[in-house]
């Protein structure tokens, strides 16, 4: 090959990696960049609560936060302390979650972040409370699921693994992977 080729090629590599490496760009801008910083909320709210109902009228869940934050351009709501409860089509209250943080979305997703704790409030049921770091909430499909480490605590057990699904109506609750359950004695 001749040196003029050669050299072509030399420059179109050398070209191609500063692309790539980009050393003019300084990190800092960079990650400010990949945050909206002018993204605003539309409203801040404290103490605010959130009602969705069924179809004839009658409660299905409940929203309330120590704190809101919503941004319609993003179509999301930031949430502090949030707690979600979920009312059975009788009216009575079958689900109380809370967490630290949470996210709703248009979509009537809800995300739960840290510290995450069900309980179940039907008094009658086997299942006193369930914890985990994270669960998502789909308020159309009725379900929550997750795939961090869960708690199960129960009456007489308790039961630990990695993920779970639960029907919010029909009440039913599975593990992803089951790690270990303990049973008590009744007294």
């Amino acid at each position: 090959m001749s040196r003029r080729v050669l050299f072509i090629l030399f420059l179109l590599f050398s070209f191609g990696a500063l692309l790539f490496w980009r050393p003019f760009v300084d990190d800092r801008e960079q990650g400010t960049q990949q945050r909206p910083a002018s993204l605003k909320p539309d409203f801040i709210a404290r103490g605010l609560v959130t009602r969705l109902y069924q179809p004839d009228g009658k409660l299905a869940h409940r929203i309330d936060a120590d704190a809101m934050k919503h941004y319609s351009p993003i179509g999301l709501t930031e949430l502090e302390r949030p707690v979600y409860i979920v009312y059975a089509k009788d009216g009575q209250a079958t689900w109380r979650v809370s967490a630290d943080i949470g996210t709703y979305y248009d979509d009537k997703t809800l995300i739960l972040e840290r510290n995450v704790n069900i309980v179940d409030m039907d008094d009658s049921s086997v299942l006193d409370n369930i914890v985990t770091s994270y669960l998502v909430v789909d308020m159309v499909a009725e379900s929550m699921t997750t795939d961090h480490p869960v708690t199960i605590t129960g009456k007489r057990f308790q039961a630990r693994g990695e993920g779970m699904v639960a029907d919010l109506y029909a009440e039913q609750v599975e593990l992803k992977r089951h790690a270990e359950t303990i049973y008590y004695q009744s007294n």
